[in-house]
């Protein structure tokens, strides 16, 4: 599980990303590239491990950012 990390609920994990849960279920989970998550059952509860929604966060700062700028330049 060292690449998954701890299992959260969607409470733990709307407040890992900064969103409530509702935000989570109805928004976010909508999303074509939406949080990555395991549903136990068809209509069952939904798990999402704490490394990866990291990671779908951090890709997603980077694909906000346009993903390829280039470093400020330093005054001089």
């Amino acid at each position: 599980m060292e690449q998954l990390g701890e299992p959260l609920n969607v409470k733990q994990a709307a407040k890992l990303i900064g969103c409530s849960g509702w935000t989570l279920r109805n928004r976010l989970l909508r999303l074509p590239n939406g949080p990555p998550f395991f549903r136990s059952a068809e209509g069952g509860k939904l798990i999402f491990y704490h490394d990866q929604v990291i990671r779908w966060i951090l890709q997603r700062q980077y694909q906000q950012k346009g993903g390829n700028n280039p470093k400020p330049q330093r005054p001089l």
